[in-house]
């Protein structure tokens, strides 16, 4: 038995905080033409005392892991300052970042004051002219696989996150062969959905559904070359359940996890733009265990699971379904505003 079927299947059980994705901020130092960001949300942003709080009341409720995230978290003005205090609480620490900013003196810092346990940088295609294309600034393919290899050197566990586009879909195979050759782990996510302001545009640029199956295909070719153990090939729903629910879930949302804005929002998923409650107004504990937003976004997850009871999950081509893309689509369609 894995993780996912014992230790994972019990904390959504008991509803543990078990996991939180801290966006630092929403600048960026790139322009990546899917990204999903809204850089004109505004609000009162979170100081680092406040942050400090945070952190403290986090690991009194046992919360194991944190992610860093942005925009380009690097960019935040105590990025460090953060860093040192999860480093101090003991939490597992991943940043994700574009690695745009990871040269020798950032990564030597990020080393010694934070030590995540991992870092996780996008990749955008296999060649600078794919690459820059996406992120819609010249320079830097180059400057990111230079970063990465220091990185590496100084003792960063790095790894490469993709998100397949008709973009780089015809590279697909030609990222693992880079990949292969810097030594670090690759890994895909989607699919491209609308923005967090609604604007659709993005999905122009959604691969093509034999994109996926062409990813899944070479991972299990690895997979049997590597000999991966068993219990790590398996695919599918977990079963998750909850208190309020022995039916089977789309996915974790409600259960084990938020995702906290720069402005000290707290949303069930990073990509779910509701509310349930404010860090300037409320405690975490608090927002985690009296807002009503929690179950109401897990009964979707349980809803969602019930449409591919007896077929794979499919969403714009992904062997995936993410309740989230789904309801901002469903949020497009009666809200003409976001158009723009």
């Amino acid at each position: 038995m894995s993780y996912q079927d014992i230790i994972f299947r019990r904390i959504c059980d008991q509803r543990l905080l078990h996991s939180v994705s801290l966006e630092l901020t929403y600048q960026c130092n790139l322009h990546c033409f899917y990204c999903y960001n809204d850089r004109r949300k505004t609000g009162l942003l979170l100081t680092l005392d406040e942050y400090r709080v945070l952190l403290h009341d986090l690991a009194e409720m046992q919360t194991l892991f944190l992610m860093l995230t942005g925009g380009e978290p690097l960019m935040h003005p105590h990025f460090f300052a953060i860093g040192q205090m999860t480093r101090a609480f003991g939490f597992v620490v991943r940043v994700r970042t574009n690695g745009h900013l990871l040269d020798r003196e950032t990564a030597e810092r990020l080393k010694k004051e934070v030590e995540p346990y991992s870092v996780e940088v996008s990749l955008h295609g296999a060649t600078a002219e794919v690459h820059d294309r996406q992120t819609r600034v010249a320079g830097s393919f180059d400057r990111l696989i230079n970063n990465i290899r220091t990185a590496k050197k100084i003792g960063l566990r790095c790894e490469f996150i993709t998100t397949p586009t008709a973009w780089n879909e015809h590279q697909i195979e030609e990222m693992f062969v880079l990949c292969d050759d810097l030594d670090v782990p690759l890994h895909f996510q989607g699919p491209v959905g609308p923005r967090d302001n609604g604007d659709t545009r993005p999905l122009s640029i959604q691969p093509a559904e034999e994109t996926w199956n062409l990813i899944a295909d070479l991972q299990q070719k690895r997979r049997a070359v590597e000999q991966e153990p068993e219990e790590s090939k398996k695919e599918g729903i977990p079963p998750l359940s909850g208190e309020n629910s022995e039916e089977p879930a789309m996915c974790s949302v409600g259960l084990s996890g938020v995702d906290i804005d720069p402005f000290g929002n707290v949303q069930a998923c990073m990509h779910l733009q509701e509310n349930a409650g404010n860090l300037h107004e409320q405690s975490i504990r608090d927002i985690w265990e009296h807002s009503p937003l929690f179950g109401h976004v897990h009964r979707q997850a349980v809803a969602a699971a019930r449409q591919f009871k007896n077929i794979p999950p499919r969403q714009f081509g992904a062997p995936l379904f993410c309740i989230a893309v789904e309801e901002n689509m469903r949020k497009q369609q009666v809200c003409p505003k976001c158009r723009a």
